[in-house]
């Protein structure tokens, strides 16, 4: 188990205790259309309802999670505690050459189990020259953490107290991975420029599960491509156009031609006339 994600799980969660469930945790992670692999963690937290000594201990804890982060895991940290909700937001990214090399920065990211959002993640990626599929599996299990974390020590108020929080926590894990042509998913996906776009509710009570499935076309330079059908579509029509461009350069050089040997005529019989 990912002792590191259950200590800073383990944070957010007993603040709920205060907060009455006023917490959003967003989790993105995926593959941007510069082949930049990334995983971003935002959480808000409204504690205007606190009493002051409790906003500071709240302060100080997500304070202590992005200082850890930023300084432990390389993630960029960006925290707002000037208004209500707080913000945490911590960013880490990879540059990456190709599809292939990114796909595989990513999953370093989500297998890392200091940062890891996941309990378990399965990927697997298969290259041919012009084509990538690739299978992404993936589960959370709050609950879990909190049996892993000795919850049940609490006393039993405040164990309920934290059950109701969890109960009523809001959040959503989004994955964004290019996609030609869209194999499987365990939810709904959104398709954007050639990129699969699949956002699902975070649970705290049970076992959050995904999984999306796809395949990508890559064109000639190397840029990701659409249906196969619609790259071959796009490579006739490009013949075309080329043909149709060398035909009028050719008749064009034919139309100079025969207009310098018109001149060439003309200036001839000029000179054998006189």
């Amino acid at each position: 188990m990912r002792k590191h994600t259950i200590v800073v799980l383990l944070l957010i969660l007993l603040s709920l205790l205060f907060l009455s469930g006023c917490i959003n945790i967003e989790i993105e992670a995926g593959i941007d259309e510069h082949f930049t692999s990334y995983l971003i963690y935002h959480i808000e937290l409204d504690a205007g309802e606190l009493d002051e000594r409790y906003q500071n201990s709240l302060r100080r804890a997500l304070n202590e999670i992005g200082w850890n982060y930023q300084e432990e895991h390389d993630f960029v940290v960006s925290f707002n505690t000037d208004s209500m909700p707080y913000v945490l937001t911590m960013t880490r990214r990879i540059e990456n050459n190709s599809f292939e090399q990114a796909y595989r920065s990513l999953e370093a990211l989500l297998t890392n189990e200091n940062i890891t959002p996941f309990m378990t993640v399965g990927m697997a990626f298969e290259h041919s020259e012009r084509q990538s599929r690739y299978i992404f599996e993936a589960m959370t299990d709050i609950p879990q953490i909190m049996r892993l974390s000795n919850a049940e020590e609490l006393t039993p108020e405040l164990q309920q107290q934290l059950e109701d929080a969890i109960a009523t926590g809001d959040g959503s894990v989004t994955i964004k991975i290019p996609v030609s042509e869209l194999v499987s998913s365990s939810h709904s996906v959104n398709t954007e420029s050639n990129r699969a776009i699949m956002k699902v509710p975070l649970s705290y009570t049970s076992q959050t599960e995904l999984e999306l499935s796809g395949i990508v076309n890559i064109i000639e330079d190397g840029v990701i491509g659409g249906l196969l059908g619609e790259i071959i579509d796009e490579q006739y029509k490009l013949r075309n156009k080329i043909v149709f461009i060398c035909a009028i350069v050719f008749a064009i050089l034919l139309l100079i031609m025969l207009m310098i040997i018109l001149v060439r005529k003309s200036k001839s019989r000029r000179y054998n006339g006189m």
